[in-house]
């Protein structure tokens, strides 16, 4: 949801996210997209978050994608931050996102 006065607009793509994400940045984009149409409305983030989705959210999850191998899991995923965010930025990792 966007209010007129831009506070609660989308950030912009970083410019680090297609080096981050290579050939999945469009799956990056879409759960992004997403997250900031449906996710306050469904609670999943807070009504200050869609300007800094990217870098906050995003961007902070994947930075630590090169850390994992074989199989991992997030526990209490929520939104899917990390656990949506690295799968998608590695899926040569097996993610388990468990969420009561």
């Amino acid at each position: 949801m966007s209010d007129n006065t831009g506070e609660n607009t989308l950030e912009s793509e970083p410019s680090e996210a297609v080096t981050v994400f290579g050939d999945r940045i469009d799956l990056a984009r879409r759960f992004t997209a997403a997250l900031a149409e449906h996710g306050e409305e469904r609670g999943l983030i807070g009504p200050l978050e869609r300007p800094r989705l990217w870098s906050r959210h995003v961007l902070n999850s994947a930075i630590v994608a090169p850390l994992f191998e074989g199989s991992a899991a997030d526990v209490g995923s929520g939104a899917g931050l990390p656990g949506l965010v690295l799968a998608i930025a590695r899926p040569d990792v097996e993610w388990t996102l468990i969420e009561p």
